[in-house]
């Protein structure tokens, strides 16, 4: 399926810090990058790994899809993989086979057989992030004395982290999903980073812009994979037909000879958009299994 474009959700995100915020390098510090200045000067700026947001996203649709059935999410870590079935050979039943064999939330994040549909930037900061340490000591629970410490975190108090998501080749329910994850990290259900249980990480998501690409005409409603690709597409991959999201006010425009697109740079309809399509991988994950 990825030998083609049907449709990508190109968005634009800014992450603001509510509390503290600790991403970890190796040491106490907050991971750092070195960058290019305005000025033209080299600085190490700190950010926010794509891997770190892409990690707490996916753990978070993980924990979404067992709630509604265990079997709908693998569990890596006690080695239940998806593709058990071995001895498969490279021909043009591999792919839609290792699709089909694969959990609802590997289909949308991959796993070693199949490619993920989303693609998750690092975040740099847009202004000048404010940072301090915080000094602590870990006690020990039966003398209550320090067990470890003190030591000393560095924090960001607060900064504007900018990047981008892709999603491509989805289905609506894969969108949805995906929404609903990172709707729950907007509202602060959900922090990032190191010591969440101290009260750091709860951030706020700003959508800076959204752009959608559709390989067909797509006024009125947000198309998924299986309203684009044909019957023979569906059947391999066992996608619905019915693969589309009515929005009012939703007008595509021809970018060129093939490809339709819709723009919006206002965070409150994109997250209209997005709120509408979060409870549409419910019907769809029951569909696929």
């Amino acid at each position: 399926m990825h030998g083609r474009l049907y449709n990508q959700l190109d968005l634009e995100i800014a992450i603001i810090p509510q509390t503290p915020l600790l991403i970890k390098s190796g040491q106490k510090q907050f991971v750092r990058t070195r960058r290019r200045t305005p000025n033209g000067d080299i600085d190490e700026v700190v950010y926010i790994p794509g891997s770190s947001l892409r990690g707490v996203v996916r753990a978070h649709a993980e924990r979404l899809l067992r709630t509604l059935n265990d079997n709908y999410a693998c569990y890596v870590e006690a080695k239940k993989f998806c593709l058990r079935q071995k001895g498969l050979k490279e021909n043009e039943e591999a792919a839609p086979r290792l699709y089909r064999e694969s959990c609802y939330a590997c289909k949308l994040f991959g796993n070693t057989g199949i490619a993920s549909r989303v693609q998750m930037s690092d975040l740099y900061p847009a202004i000048v992030p404010l940072s301090e340490s915080r000094f602590g000591v870990a006690i020990d629970r039966i003398t209550g004395a320090v067990a470890v410490g003190p030591f000393d975190l560095e924090v960001v108090t607060d900064a504007r982290f900018e990047g981008r998501i892709v999603l491509r080749n989805f289905t609506i329910g894969q969108l949805g999903l995906l929404s609903a994850a990172l709707l729950d990290i907007a509202d602060g259900l959900i922090a990032l980073g190191h010591a969440k249980s101290r009260g750091l990480g709860r951030v706020r998501i700003e959508c800076v812009r959204a752009q959608f690409r559709f390989a067909q005409e797509a006024n009125g409603a947000i198309l998924g994979v299986g309203a684009l690709a044909d019957e023979t597409v569906r059947k391999l991959y066992n996608i619905l037909e019915e693969d589309r999201l009515s929005v009012e006010g939703f007008r595509a425009v021809r970018r060129d000879t093939v490809y339709y697109q819709v723009d919006s740079d206002n965070d409150a309809q994109i997250r209209e958009w997005l709120s509408k399509a979060a409870p549409r991988w419910i019907n769809e994950v029951q569909y696929a299994g």
